[in-house]
């Protein structure tokens, strides 16, 4: 049991001291403001829109709609990440999350995690039309 519990902190440690790596850039709000279509292939007429929240400073405001459906919500970046908290219009409480993380290929790639739902992964390009 020793020998396994000396076996994880090495990895442990090795793994956490693996040397210098670049910082990450922090995306701003420009990063994900605008419109998005999906390029997911089942999934081709979903549109993401999301952009600045009037009401607050560095708070983001989105918009997914499906085919006649939508859901909606605020979030901020946290991280490399734009974090929404989700829900369907007129509802007054959250039903899902969000979470956005921009691409090097200039691709949006989504996950939306409704609550007692299976998440659903999603891949958007900046809608030029």
């Amino acid at each position: 049991m020793h020998r396994w519990f000396t076996a994880v902190a090495l990895c442990a440690t090795i793994g956490c001291s693996s040397g210098p790596t670049a910082p990450l850039a922090q995306p701003t709000p420009s990063t994900y403001t605008g419109e998005w279509r999906s390029t997911t292939s089942s999934f081709a007429f979903v549109r993401l829109t999301v952009g600045p929240k009037v009401s607050a400073q560095d708070l983001l405001a989105a918009r997914l709609t499906f085919s006649g459906v939508a859901w909606e919500g605020d979030g901020r970046i946290a991280g490399d990440s734009l974090v929404v908290a989700m829900s369907m219009p007129g509802s007054i409480t959250p039903t899902g999350v969000l979470v956005a993380r921009t691409a090097e290929s200039g691709t949006l790639r989504a996950r939306l995690s409704p609550d007692g739902g299976v998440p659903l992964n999603l891949t958007f390009v900046r809608d030029t039309q």
